[in-house]
């Protein structure tokens, strides 16, 4: 088969100032409201009958599946995504049958099973080979260019197939990415993509600092393609970045693009000591107004200079603000300074009546890392309780929890009681947080039996 035509490089706005990410999420929702066979709400209240009885389920999904109507498969497919990100099990057999379809010949099935391998990739390692072998193949079929081709229902099933594929943290997956951002064509979706592959970062970094650097903050409509490309800047973690974060960064504060600013202080954060030339910059935004702004800076002055006697008085002031996400984001530095941050303590202990879990929570943590043992029984308290009642705060105190060793043993019951939930987080967790959860919940009941042997 001969290259395909690429589609010529589309704007990163549109006529109406609409970024290509904000028009793209318009399309998808339209795209996944739809329903495609006359079946499928019949079916989705039979699957909502069956809940959690995964093995049941994935098997009527198997008969969904193997229609030869590709409308009933798009809903199975779609219908799949939901159980395997709302329910714990044994996933592995839906996930290859999603897998049989990304070789479909309706491209537009093949590109559904892609996206779904790419929502559920905490649990997709099964799918790797096969996703791997089938990216290859399209661009042995159509070109390296088939990132950018001009059949728009190729261009959409090979991406998704790169972009699940890549947060896989598969390498195989670059070529097409870069190819993305040398093109400039659905940029935006390879720069998503580029934050899972940290170890490609030498190539990866230089094409994102230039998109960063082509970007017109004077225009409200750059804050969305900003942001993303400082966030995957600061997950790759690479040095040679800074200089174009800084330069992002004085624009964003020349321009008032608070969130961006922000998304600038936090990747230069980051980089730690190595964008300690930024120090100056960083410190003068610690005194800013904003809600959001303010906070990144402490944490950024912090995460480059490492002076805990400069950071405290930021912090302990942050400690006394009425907004509940400034205290906790100052609890979540001060846990990281640890012991010298001592000062905080009393405030933190009086942080622990608050009203807010998000609160609690994070101040308990904190006051761990800085007390250790003598705060133990007040730290316990609060994380048993969180961990009983609210459970989006399960990952944090869990975390919390594996840091303070056999003491923590009095949560095994309820540690038990999570891993044995049917539904993820009780329907207030991702799929990702969910099975970061069961992980550090496993490993931390193998910790903790041998000291409470008794406890059940």
């Amino acid at each position: 088969m001969q290259p395909i035509a690429p589609a010529t490089s589309r704007p990163s706005v549109s006529a109406q100032g609409v970024p290509p990410q904000v028009v793209a999420a318009f399309e998808d929702l339209d795209h996944h409201t739809r329903v495609y066979a006359h079946t499928t709400d019949l079916l989705r209240t039979f699957h909502g009958v069956l809940a959690g009885r995964v093995a049941e389920r994935t098997a009527v999904l198997a008969e969904q599946l193997a229609s030869p109507d590709p409308g009933t498969r798009l809903d199975a497919l779609r219908m799949s995504r939901e159980l395997m990100r709302t329910w714990r099990g044994d996933h592995t057999r839906l996930l290859m049958l999603v897998v049989d379809h990304l070789t479909s010949d309706n491209l537009v099935v093949a590109a559904e099973a892609a996206d779904v391998l790419e929502a559920c990739h905490p649990i997709a390692a099964p799918a790797r080979e096969a996703l791997a072998a089938h990216v290859d193949a399209q661009r042995a079929a159509h070109g390296p260019g088939v990132w950018a081709a001009s059949e728009a229902r190729l261009r959409k099933s090979h991406q998704a197939a790169v972009g699940a594929l890549a947060r896989l943290g598969d390498t195989r997956a670059l070529p097409s990415l870069l190819a993305a951002l040398d093109s400039d064509v659905d940029a935006w979706r390879a720069i998503q993509a580029a934050r899972h592959l940290p170890q490609a970062a030498e190539e990866l970094v230089p094409r994102l600092v230039d998109h960063l650097r082509r970007l017109d903050l004077a225009q409200e409509w750059t804050r969305m393609s900003a942001n993303a490309i400082l966030s995957a800047l600061a997950a790759l973690g690479d040095p040679a970045a800074v200089d174009a974060v800084v330069e992002a960064l004085g624009a964003a504060v020349r321009h008032k693009q608070h969130e961006v600013t922000a998304s600038a202080l936090t990747a230069l954060g980051r980089f730690g000591p190595a964008a300690a030339g930024a120090q100056e910059t960083i410190r003068e935004l610690t005194a800013h107004t904003d809600a959001h702004v303010r906070p990144a800076a402490v944490a950024a002055l912090w995460a480059v200079g490492s002076n805990a006697a400069e950071v405290m008085p930021l912090l302990l002031d942050l400690l006394d603000d009425p907004i509940t996400f400034r205290i906790r984001e100052a609890a979540e530095v001060l846990a990281e300074i640890g012991p010298p941050a001592f000062a905080a303590v009393p405030r933190l202990r009086d942080r622990l009546t608050h009203g807010y879990e998000w609160v609690r929570v994070p101040c308990a943590a904190a006051l761990w890392k800085i007390g250790g043992e003598a705060e133990a029984p007040a730290v316990l308290d609060i994380l048993l309780h969180a961990l009983a009642k609210k459970p989006a705060t399960a990952n944090t105190v869990v975390a919390c929890l594996e840091h303070m060793g056999a003491l923590a043993a009095p949560a095994l019951p309820l540690l038990r009681e999570q891993l044995a939930q049917p539904q993820r987080g009780n329907g207030f967790q991702s799929l990702e947080n969910d099975e970061e959860l069961q992980r550090l919940a496993r490993s931390l009941i193998g910790r903790l039996e041998p000291f409470a042997p008794g406890v059940r």
